[in-house]
C-alpha cells in the first residue's frame, strides 16, 4: 500500500554558529525539529524507515547562506502552519526564509 505524500519546499538561512555544522548534522537537526513540531511526517517505505527530506546544493562547512529543503508530509500542510510550528523548534542560526 502506497501512502500519499505532499511536498513543501523551504528556503532556510544558515548563519551564526550553525555554519560549523556539516550537511549530515543539518539533516539530523531538522529531523529532530520536525518531530518536536509534531507535523504529519512522511517516512520512507522499507526495512528501516526514516523521515523523507530532499536538499538542494549543500553549503560548505564554515559558509553562511541559503539552502533549499523539501519536506514531505502525509497530509496537506499549509506553508503558514509549517512556519508557525517549525520556527520555534529550530536552533539559533537556522531560520526559515520562505516556504513554497
Amino acid at each position: 500500500m502506497q501512502i500519499e505524500k505532499f511536498a513543501l519546499k523551504a528556503t532556510i538561512e544558515k548563519n551564526q554558529d550553525m555554519v560549523y555544522f556539516s550537511q549530515l548534522d543539518l539533516v539530523s537537526i531538522l529531523i529532530r525539529a520536525l518531530k518536536r513540531a509534531e507535523l504529519p511526517l512522511y517516512y520512507t517505505q522499507g526495512f528501516r524507515p526514516h523521515v523523507k527530506l530532499s536538499f538542494g546544493k549543500a553549503l560548505k562547512v564554515g559558509a553562511a547562506g541559503l539552502e533549499e529543503v523539501t519536506f514531505y508530509f502525509t497530509q496537506k500542510t499549509l506553508p503558514r502552519e509549517l512556519c508557525e510550528k517549525l520556527s520555534p523548534q529550530m536552533p539559533r542560526g537556522l531560520t526559515i526564509v520562505e516556504i513554497k
